[in-house]
C-alpha cells in the first residue's frame, strides 16, 4: 500500500509541476502565448549568453529557475523552453481545465549543471511548490538555441505528458505520443 501512496504522491506532484510550469494560473496573466515564438532581433544576438564555461552554468541556472518560476509570466518562459511556441496550445487547453486553478506557486532549484557540449547540458533540480518540494532530484537537459540556454524539451515532456494523462487533455505533438 505504501507503494501505491508513494505513486499517487509522486504522480500528484509531477502533475502540479506541470501544471504550475505551462499553466498561465501560475504566472502574472497569460497574454498572447504565440508573441514568445518570435526569434530575437538583431539586438539581442549581440547579449547571447556564453556556451561554456561559470557564466554558461551562471545562465543556465538562471533560466531554468525563470521556466519553473510562477511569477515570471508564461510567454516569457515559453520563450525559455526548446520549441516553447510548439506548446502554447497544449498550455491554454490545460489552463481552461479545473486544475488550473490548483497549480500556483512553483519554483525550482538548482544543485548542479555540467555542460557536456557546446550545445548541451545536464541539469540536477528540484521544484517546490509554494515552498515544498515536490520533485526532489530531477535530471534535466538544457540546450543552447540563438545564443540562449533553454530547458530541453524533453525535460518538459515528460511532465506535459503527466499533466495530459491526468487532465485528459492531448500533449503536444513536439511531445511524441
Amino acid at each position: 500500500m505504501s507503494n501505491m501512496h508513494r505513486r499517487g504522491s509522486c504522480q500528484a506532484a509531477a502533475l502540479a509541476v506541470a501544471g504550475c510550469l505551462i499553466l498561465a494560473a501560475c504566472g502574472s496573466g497569460g497574454g498572447n502565448h504565440q508573441r514568445s515564438a518570435k526569434r530575437p532581433g538583431p539586438s539581442a544576438a549581440a547579449s547571447a549568453e556564453p556556451s561554456s564555461g561559470p557564466a554558461a552554468i551562471a545562465a543556465i541556472t538562471a533560466n531554468w529557475k525563470k521556466v519553473f518560476n510562477g511569477k515570471i509570466s508564461i510567454p516569457a518562459r515559453l520563450a525559455l523552453l526548446q520549441d516553447g511556441s510548439q506548446v502554447a496550445g497544449f498550455v491554454d487547453a490545460v489552463a481552461k481545465t479545473s486544475f488550473g486553478a490548483a497549480a500556483t506557486g512553483s519554483t525550482a532549484t538548482v544543485s548542479s549543471v555540467t555542460i557536456t557540449s557546446p550545445s548541451q547540458a545536464t541539469v540536477h533540480y528540484g521544484v517546490l511548490l509554494l515552498g515544498t518540494p515536490l520533485l526532489k532530484d530531477q535530471v534535466g537537459t538544457a540546450v543552447y538555441l540563438d545564443g540562449v540556454w533553454k530547458v530541453g524539451i524533453a525535460s518538459f515532456c515528460g511532465l506535459v505528458k503527466l499533466a495530459a494523462s491526468n487532465t485528459g487533455t492531448q500533449a503536444p505533438a513536439v511531445c511524441g505520443s
